[in-house]
């Protein structure tokens, strides 16, 4: 059962930072300022993108009625905020300073103390 688990919570964190991350692509160079910006997002990616987050959601109701809820919030939460760091270091080019690879270390050790908690 906490293989199941743990799957869905993968598949969440995956879903949800590939959707978060076309949107972000698909969002270079606009400001969002006009109609027209906002009417431009209209497209086959951005749309791909919400049905992934979509597709995550479920993912998520399902470890939801496999475990208990306040063991599969936070670790789905870390997952998918670990996920979104690496998604952002490699693809964005994002910064991280030494304050965030502590936070990193903080969250993969919280995920781990849960894991083994249960």
């Amino acid at each position: 059962m906490i293989f199941k688990t743990i799957l869905y919570i993968f598949l969440y964190a995956l879903f949800n930072v590939s959707g978060a991350a076309i949107i972000k692509f698909n969002l270079k160079g606009k400001s969002l300022n006009t109609v027209n910006e906002w009417i431009s997002l209209i497209n086959i990616p951005f749309i791909a993108a919400f049905a992934l987050i979509l597709i995550s959601a479920l993912a998520l109701f399902k470890a939801l009625s496999l475990n208990n809820f306040s063991l599969i919030i936070p670790i789905a939460t870390g997952i998918n905020f670990i996920l979104t760091i690496c998604v952002g270091y490699y693809l964005f080019h994002d910064k991280l300073s030494l304050l965030s690879f502590v936070g990193f270390a903080l969250i993969i050790s919280g995920i781990i103390v849960l894991s083994l908690n249960n």
